[in-house]
């Protein structure tokens, strides 16, 4: 599904694949994944029904996206390196 950043945040909510200008979201060994950029930078997983986040900085515009894609829900905060070990 073809969206914007700003439109980002209800496809994640609903845990439907999408891709934006700089944001995507895709599923991985059953687990939804969202991603700022390309597949080094996971910003949002969802596994095993409990969201995941991730806690370290890249940028002032990842920051942006995160806040434009945040599920608005408790979110258990986790380094990127975690994040990734998580999702494979």
């Amino acid at each position: 599904m073809k969206t914007t950043n700003k439109q980002s945040r209800k496809y994640v909510q609903s845990k439907t694949v999408f891709q934006a200008s700089n944001i995507f979201a895709e599923t991985h060994n059953g687990n939804y994944v969202v991603y700022s950029y390309g597949y080094h930078w996971p910003m949002f997983a969802n596994i095993n029904g409990q969201w995941y986040e991730n806690s370290d900085r890249y940028s002032v515009s990842t920051s942006k996206q995160q806040g434009q894609a945040h599920p608005l829900v408790d979110t258990i905060k986790v380094s990127v390196n975690e994040l990734k070990s998580l999702i494979s």
